[in-house]
């Protein structure tokens, strides 16, 4: 799903394509990475942006941090660890949002 909508989605959210599961998927550089059970164990920087979804038509302002530190399970069920600063850090943000039920 992400592929087929490459051209307007660096991310997305299992419940986003009707899976109530806590995945997301990002465009983080030339792969995308799938992590399992995401949650955010630090951020820092936070700063105002909009952002687009395919969830809702337009763009609408919201609170994002410069720099994160993710915890998840990556596709072998290993736990792992990602700093993120940036774009990247903004996708898995509101990927992560997603998860929550959290629409921007």
């Amino acid at each position: 799903t992400l592929r087929a909508n490459a051209d307007r989605c660096v991310g997305m959210g299992a419940n986003m394509i009707g899976i109530t599961k806590q995945v997301i998927i990002a465009k983080l550089g030339p792969l995308p990475v799938v992590m399992f059970n995401p949650t955010i164990i630090s951020k820092q920087g936070p700063y105002q942006t909009k952002e687009g979804c395919l969830s809702l038509p337009g763009q609408r302002p919201t609170t994002r941090y410069q720099k994160i530190k993710v915890r998840f399970r990556n596709e072998n069920w290993q736990v792992t660890e990602l700093s993120l600063d940036g774009f990247a850090a903004e996708i898995v943000q509101h990927e992560v949002d997603h998860c929550h039920g959290i629409l921007i």
